[in-house]
């Protein structure tokens, strides 16, 4: 093939996508109004030969510690080579696949079935991974999938992981009819110091004071279950996770979060849902720290279109347990949130 052919046949997309939102929020200092700008999100997929492809996720978000309040960050950027059918190598830095969510949904907000993502990925689930992934996907009736992947810890970073041994991460999935996908996989970790890096979706708790935080080896488990079904009218989503956390100076601490998700489409263009937000984090776990949240919400989302919805979603927080903070509980809310999501 001439260059010029090879140029005319590779097939390059970008897209971009945003939202925006309004916060009308109650706590226990009182009321706030807020607009926000939230993350935007900018797509590239490319098709560099028949059987090699190129997927890029660049984002740009509010960091209080910048000079500009903003800063961008590589989100995924990956090279997949379809080897045979559909089994595949990947390499470069992926979405972990531990949960549908992760697998499915990247930062553009206009896709997701609710406003945020479950609080676990605040705190126990592994968002990205750099390293060596082999996958399979839609093989055989059920349209099994697969996913092994091989790469740097959740506290490396995107150029140097502190440790010989990598993280694991091992997922099972089956898709049995059109819309429905039952998944579960399992995370291995083991981290050289208790450290959260840019593969994380968390920190250390920021109201525990420097010299307090345990700063020695962590062994982590993630065991994650997932069901999603979305049909014409009925929706569902519930993601499961079961994490272990094992140090030498207080043992083992078992962590438990659940999401639900449940919506109505009453047309193409109109989804009433309601949503469930749980996670439960061991007294004993110096990983992430004690922690005891529910979340529930009743939304609304309007689709324009594929590229423009805007979703009104009122919610309820309790915080029934927080180790940086001395109270027991806290109620927080009502608090309504409108957000319009986009893409381009």
């Amino acid at each position: 093939m001439s260059i010029s052919t090879y140029a005319q046949n590779r097939q390059t997309q970008f897209n971009g996508f945003g939202h925006i939102e309004f916060h009308l929020d109650k706590d226990e200092n009182g009321n706030t109004a807020s607009f926000v700008m939230g993350e935007h999100d900018f797509f590239i997929t490319s098709t560099i030969t028949d059987k090699i492809s190129f997927l890029g996720e660049y984002v740009i978000r509010f960091n209080k510690n910048s000079p500009t309040n903003y800063l961008p960050s590589i989100e995924r950027s990956l090279v997949k080579f379809n080897y045979i059918n559909n089994h595949s190598i990947i390499v470069g830095k992926i979405h972990t696949p531990v949960n549908y969510w992760n697998d499915v949904y990247h930062h553009g907000r206009v896709f997701f079935p609710v406003i945020d993502r479950p609080i676990a990925f605040n705190y126990l689930v592994p968002l990205h991974t750099l390293g060596l992934q082999f996958q399979g996907q839609n093989l055989g009736k059920l349209n099994f999938g697969y996913d092994v992947v091989v790469g740097n810890s959740i506290n490396s970073t995107d150029v140097l992981n502190k440790s010989l041994i990598p993280s694991l991460t091992g997922s099972l999935h089956i898709k049995p009819k059109e819309g429905v996908r039952i998944g579960m996989s399992y995370y291995w970790d083991n981290l050289k110091n208790n450290m959260a890096g840019v593969h994380s979706g968390h920190s250390v708790m920021p109201n525990i004071p420097l010299d307090d935080i345990y700063k020695g080896p962590v062994k982590l488990r993630n065991l994650s279950f997932s069901y999603a079904q979305f049909g014409d009218k009925f929706e569902l989503l519930s993601e499961t996770v079961y994490n272990v956390s094992k140090t030498d100076s207080t043992g083992t601490a078992r962590n438990y979060s659940q999401f639900i998700y449940t919506g109505l489409n009453l047309s193409e263009k109109s989804t009433p849902y309601a949503l469930v937000d749980y996670i439960n984090i061991a007294d004993n776990d110096i990983h992430v720290y004690s922690l005891e949240t529910l979340k529930v919400a009743l939304g609304y989302k309007y689709s324009f279109n594929y590229l423009l919805n805007i979703k009104i979603q009122m919610e309820t927080n309790w915080e029934l347990r927080h180790a940086g903070h001395s109270h027991n509980s806290k109620y927080n809310g009502p608090s309504l949130r409108v957000q319009v999501a986009y893409g381009f």
